[in-house]
């Protein structure tokens, strides 16, 4: 996380002066984003050490702003120990979203003060499923990183699911996902679409034939994402428009990895669909199957949370994302971008 001078400070007025001394009747309180940033810290990492090694403090200090801040909020307690982590509380899970909302408010501001000298700068945390988008994103996120210097991008790694949680939750920024997502408050935007190659160990027969038949697949063991996986949609759906059900397919192995997933197709547990960014070079224990039909084709969508602003770094590397550049990026890469 940036450092946000601990003179920044959020206030919730309210009607009445406030006391002299917090207290749960507490009619205005004066939180700094400081102790804010502390707890979202603790929260994330599950512990004061970890937190304290993330914030580059000391766990004492990181103790000691977690008591001040629930002395500021009435004496309540924020955290409770469940085994070797610190979970919120009840008062800490009520804290929990507009503490995000505060400090994303407060870092806003700060950027767009600093924006006024012509820099851009902040921080953007980008989410991307564990596929091929973790070859593909940080090609373009070095291209960012040239222009924008001074901003610092996290890339997270997780399941679909997840990722979009995190964008409700403001904690993530940009999604590089493999499936539109229609759900209220998102939007998508079409950036490419990934053809997949059917591979299988370098010693399978079906490596000798020409225009294998996707019915064959019936016969074969494969190796698929999990059920759920963007991924694991895609080429069921490719299948079906081509005659083979979902029922009929004998899974021998689900993995959310791609390189498990091209691992074990070398062990010859089965064959696998690859994006073609992913698909290894000849002499690496795998071949390319010549299935008969167009190739299923996977699609790639920047996907981000409908608002009416978003902080300036964000939206640069949005922009950027979106582009030209990245567009010939994704093309040099066998990615077909959109006219």
């Amino acid at each position: 996380m940036k450092d946000i001078p601990h003179s920044a400070l959020i206030w919730a007025a309210a009607s009445a002066p406030p006391p002299t001394r917090p207290s749960a009747k507490t009619s205005a309180t004066m939180l700094s984003t400081f102790h804010l940033r502390t707890f979202l810290a603790v929260v994330e990492a599950g512990s004061y050490s970890a937190a304290a090694q993330q914030l580059h403090m000391s766990q004492p200090a990181v103790s000691q702003q977690i008591r001040a801040l629930e002395e500021q909020l009435g004496a309540v307690r924020l955290f409770r120990r469940v085994g070797q982590r610190m979970v919120p509380t009840h008062a800490g899970e009520e804290l929990l979203p507009s503490a995000r909302e505060l400090v994303a408010l407060a870092e806003r501001a700060a950027q767009n003060i600093i924006a006024l000298r012509g820099q851009v700068t902040g921080r953007v945390v980008v989410g991307c499923t564990p596929s091929s988008g973790e070859r593909l994103l940080p090609r373009m996120l070095a291209a960012f990183h040239d222009q924008f210097p001074a901003v610092s991008v996290e890339l997270e790694v997780s399941q679909a699911d997840a990722m979009i949680d995190g964008l409700f939750e403001r904690r993530l920024t940009l999604l590089f996902l493999e499936e539109q997502q229609r759900r209220r408050g998102l939007e998508s935007l079409s950036i490419g679409a990934e053809p997949l190659s059917l591979v299988a160990s370098a010693d399978h027969a079906l490596l000798k034939q020409e225009q294998v038949p996707p019915g064959v697949l019936r016969e074969h063991s494969l190796v698929l994402p999990r059920v759920g996986a963007p991924l694991r949609r895609t080429i069921e759906d490719g299948l079906r428009r081509r005659g083979v059900s979902a029922t009929d397919l004998r899974v021998s192995l689900e993995a959310d990895s791609l390189t498990a997933i091209t691992q074990a197709v070398r062990a010859g547990i089965g064959l696998a669909f690859v994006p073609k960014s992913c698909m290894p070079g000849r002499g690496e224990g795998l071949g390319p199957v010549d299935l008969a039909g167009h190739p299923i084709q996977q699609e790639w969508f920047l996907v981000r949370a409908r608002e009416r602003s978003i902080p300036r770094a964000a939206q640069a590397l949005y922009d950027l994302l979106a582009g030209p550049q990245c567009r010939a990026l994704l093309a040099k890469a066998g990615i077909i971008v959109p006219p």
